[in-house]
């Protein structure tokens, strides 16, 4: 489903909330996070909900995707990102974060720790930010849809739009990511996308399906909903919530 809501910090209130009514509800809370600017509200907020709740301590976060050969506490690295917006913020310990090392000499390894874990832990919720070519975790355009963790090349345009995590200018040539089908495999997926800057490949990704972009493959599913702010859907015709 296509949800449109007034601006980001709604998108982000609406998040928020459904991360921690699975964090309290899930049998055996699992999360997999887009690291990035999309989601920071919303973990930021989340964080806050939840200093309190003892459930905290019960919750597994598992990786969704990471650069090769940058380590996971360099500037920029997704697991720096997602530890200073979440992990530090409510005080997640090293045992319940299970996450793509990229610097490994042996990344098929690690794309095999990954997979095991995902099978003996199935994730519950999942949040996935869209790239500005479309890709999903860094499964990039052209990518086969996997049903395992992979190494990837990166795009050019991945490539570009990275360097703004880094404070100083990086090579980035490839990325270890979950695949497409572990994502809509969670038990519950939302994929936010806001921003005037992703109008445009907002607008592909709902109207133009001979584009065969990653967001699209999770399009059409019941337990998968698309949030975007009006700035992002402004030109999708759709209802706002």
């Amino acid at each position: 489903m296509i949800r449109i809501f007034e601006n980001e910090e709604a998108v982000a209130n609406e998040i928020a909330k459904e991360m921690k009514e699975h964090l309290l509800h899930d049998e055996n809370p699992v999360f997999c996070l887009a690291s990035g600017s999309t989601p920071e509200k919303s973990y930021r907020k989340f964080a806050k909900e939840v200093e309190r709740e003892r459930r905290v301590k019960e919750l597994k976060i598992v990786s969704l995707d990471e650069w090769v050969g940058i380590d996971r506490d360099s500037e920029g690295s997704c697991y720096q990102m997602l530890n200073k917006d979440l992990f530090s913020l409510v005080g997640l310990a090293s045992e319940q974060i299970e996450f793509f090392d990229g610097t490994m000499l042996d990344l098929q390894n690690e794309c095999s720790r990954i997979d095991d874990f995902i099978e003996k832990n199935p994730i519950t919720f999942s949040l996935m930010g869209v790239g500005m070519n479309g890709h999903i975790g860094l499964n990039e355009p052209g990518c086969s849809v996997l049903n395992h963790s992979s190494v990837v090349e990166l795009s050019e345009k991945t490539k570009e739009v990275a360097q703004k995590y880094f404070n100083q200018p990086t090579e980035l040539e490839k990325g270890i990511t979950l695949g497409l089908n572990q994502v809509v495999h969670s038990r519950r997926v939302v994929v936010a996308i806001t921003g005037e800057r992703k109008a445009q490949i907002a607008k592909e990704i709902v109207s133009n399906l001979e584009a065969k972009l990653p967001a699209q493959e999770l399009l059409g599913y019941e337990h998968i909903d698309f949030f975007f702010d009006l700035e992002a859907a402004k030109y999708i015709n759709c209802n706002k919530d």
